[in-house]
């Protein structure tokens, strides 16, 4: 017995945590970037300003100044902006530098607006708009569909990606606007960048640059300014799945014109994504392929020649869900400085692409992302950890160095649980992976004839990964006596594609193959108490829930299921464009209204929502009111039923919430709702209701 410390049982000792500080990530700084050697980011604000995303600067240091917020705040409704995007629902990276100005997507009306960085500028935050889409109609020279004027009342999905042409006078994006369809399409456009006499910008005319394809991502312009790359994909495929490389040579003159548009990669089975030029116009790439099954860098020449320059174990590359996902820069000639995500977490090396030689530049931590190079030369990246709040750091030959803007103020991450790699073998022989922590509190321990409710997190995706940066809602549950698995199922990223594309036609099967035999690996090790096994998860991972309660009824008490799917005919139905047909992959069928309603249909078999007359535990779920990946019906049509059988359950919507909590109010609510819901499962589990 730890001395000091006070017995109870475990799962109900007092947490030493204050609630509120818990959800850091959420308030961390995002896509940090160096402009005329000053530090900017994007910040999500406090629940006070609607949780907007603004820009962000540090202070001087001559002045000895604290960060500054560039963005207007919202004191009224001409100064209401919020650098975000609606594009493929998921959002991502929406603004570039261009002419001193920063150019973004306001995700209140999808326009675009520009705002000058200069010092004298920011006194008067002068921020104009560029583009005036909702206002136009093809009638006026805008290439828009006719049928777009009826939106002129809506926001639209807007701007992703953007860059500038390097002589400063084009942006290229990706756009998603509604079609005459009654749907909505991407393309990459062209946008004039002009100022007036005062050297204030205009509203600008959009021009498509390239359509055809169902979505399009990471526009990219060598440095020269000839030629311009990006990549494409089209249902049934996501882009994790099989993306076509595109190039074509560039006339900046001529208006931004494109000729000789080629495919450089479109094989079976190949996915591309970190696309980039070097300053010698070499195109280099990042792919995970049946030749090399992890992501790594391979180059293209000027002539269509491509070769493999790396050949790492790791991951170089990342699932595309968002825009703006910068895991490398150029810091020499032919030597990039890049992110590499293995096993133990994230460092960065430097590669050679010439010689294909790598040399680690950092330790592991948990993880990096959206690293980017200034004109001095100087890298900045997003460093999470497992026991600190997320911070940007620079980076050196020597290692990284950190820099003082982190998350929520203040808040210091006291006994964070260590989390254990944990390897289990699985269905067919295979194995799966995950994360285990043990209770931790300061002031309590239990009994030494008890061991701890286990807790089992499934991530989203279904092709998310649980890893070692930490997560409030994992150390909440150890402070409160606890113990965790977070699972890395079959489907999972950074253990190469074979491991990721397995869940295909799996889906439902596999990944509750695979949760069942982490729970049965903890009992065996006699980890944790197996009559009190709880699961949670959102999205894809609040499906994971509901179908192991419904395949693998004996092993659990309870379920905590956010925004999860309960029915995939719904799903099919009504979800948004960018995965509507990323269920007939995971399932193994393609969608049909008829078929997918008859019994031997793998919609209906594997929906959990036909079989809830075995589940034999309660049930809370949560979800957003504006969600429109996963939309409110599919839990009303879950909770309807369970209201019918008499299942034990509970349901709480938050309005104004979409697909992910975004308010901090809401997370506080939904945990506490949650842990409640279980530890009244556990007192009366014990005899102690």
């Amino acid at each position: 017995m730890a001395v000091g410390k006070k017995i109870a049982d475990f799962g109900l000792w007092e947490s030493h945590l204050e609630p509120g500080a818990l959800f850091v990530k959420g308030r961390a700084p995002n896509y940090p970037f160096r402009h005329r050697k000053r530090l900017h980011w994007l910040q999500v604000l406090s629940d006070e300003y609607s949780g907007k995303t603004v820009l962000c600067r540090a202070g001087k240091v001559e002045d000895a100044t604290g960060p500054e917020i560039v963005t207007p705040l919202p004191f009224d409704v001409s100064q209401n902006f919020n650098i975000r995007t609606r594009v493929n629902e998921y959002g991502g990276k929406c603004y570039c530098i261009i002419n001193d100005c920063l150019v973004f997507n306001n995700y209140l009306d999808g326009c675009l607006y520009a705002q000058n960085l200069s010092q004298d500028a920011l006194s008067g935050a002068d921020v104009r708009m560029i583009d005036g889409h909702r206002y136009y109609t093809k009638a006026k020279g805008h290439d828009l569909p006719e049928k777009f004027a009826a939106w002129s009342d809506q926001p639209i999905p807007g701007f992703a990606d953007l860059s500038a042409s390097p002589d400063g006078k084009w942006i290229v994006a990706v756009m998603e606007i509604p079609n005459d369809e009654g749907g909505n399409e991407c393309r990459i456009v062209k946008i004039r960048w002009r100022a007036n006499a005062s050297g204030k910008p205009g509203l600008q005319p959009i021009e498509t640059l390239v359509s055809g394809a169902d979505f399009y991502a990471r526009p990219v312009i060598s440095a020269d300014g000839s030629r311009l790359a990006w990549m494409e994909w089209s249902h049934p495929h996501m882009p994790w799945d099989q993306t076509r490389l595109m190039c074509a040579d560039l006339d900046l003159e001529a208006s931004l014109s494109i000729r000789n548009k080629a495919s450089i990669i479109d094989r079976e089975g190949w996915a591309v994504c970190q696309i980039g030029f070097l300053e010698n116009g070499e195109l280099i790439f990042v792919s995970d392929n049946p030749e090399c099954d992890f992501w790594n860098f391979y180059s293209c020449s000027a002539e269509g020649e491509c070769r493999q320059i790396s050949h790492e174990r790791g991951e170089f590359g990342e699932v595309h869900w968002q825009f703006g996902q910068s895991r490398w820069q150029e810091t020499a000639d032919g030597v990039i400085a890049a992110i590499l995500t293995e096993r133990d977490g994230d460092r960065i090396i430097e590669l050679n692409t010439k010689t294909s030689e790598i040399r680690p530049v950092t330790q592991h931590i948990a993880a990096l992302n959206q690293i980017s190079l200034d004109e001095d030369g100087l890298l900045s990246c997003m460093a999470y950890y497992e026991n600190q709040v997320p911070s940007i750091v620079q980076v050196r030959h020597s290692g990284l160095d950190e820099v003082s803007i982190g998350g929520e103020d203040g808040f210091e991450i006291d006994h964070a649980p260590v989390s254990e790699f944990v390897e289990f073998a699985t269905s067919r022989e295979e194995v799966a992976y995950g994360l285990f922590l043990a209770p931790l509190n300061p002031g309590f321990t239990g009994p030494d004839s008890q061991r701890p409710p286990l807790i089992v997190m499934i991530h989203g995706g279904p092709t998310g990964r649980s890893s070692r940066v930490y997560e409030g809602i994992r150390h909440y549950y150890c402070s409160l006596g606890f113990a965790v698995l977070d699972v890395n199922h079959r489907g999972s990223t950074g253990f190469g594609r074979t491991y990721r594309q397995s869940l295909m036609g799996n889906w439902g099967i596999d990944d509750c193959e695979d949760i069942a035999a982490g729970i049965g690996y903890l009992i065996r090790k006699q980890r944790i108490d197996p009559e009190l096994v709880f699961i949670r998860g959102g999205s894809a991972g609040g499906y994971a829930v509901q179908r192991a309660l419904t395949r693998h009824n004996e092993l659990f008490c309870a379920g905590a299921s956010y925004y999860g799917i309960g029915n995939l005919i719904t799903l099919s139905e009504i979800t948004h464009r960018f995965e509507s047909r990323y269920t007939d992959r995971l399932i193994g069928e393609a969608y049909d209204r008829d078929r997918a309603r008859n019994p031997d249909s793998r919609y209906r078999q594997r929906s959990p929502i036909f079989e809830m007359d075995k589940l034999n535990c309660p049930l809370i779920l949560f979800q957003g009111s504006d969600d429109k990946v996963v939309p409110p019906a599919l839990s009303h049509e879950v909770v309807e039923l369970l209201e019918r059988k008499g299942i034990r359950h509970a349901y709480h919507e938050y309005a104004g919430e979409g697909h992910g909590f975004r308010n901090k109010a809401t997370k506080l609510d939904a945990m506490d709702r949650e842990i409640e819901f279980f530890t009244d499962i556990i007192r009366e589990k014990r005899g102690m209701a």
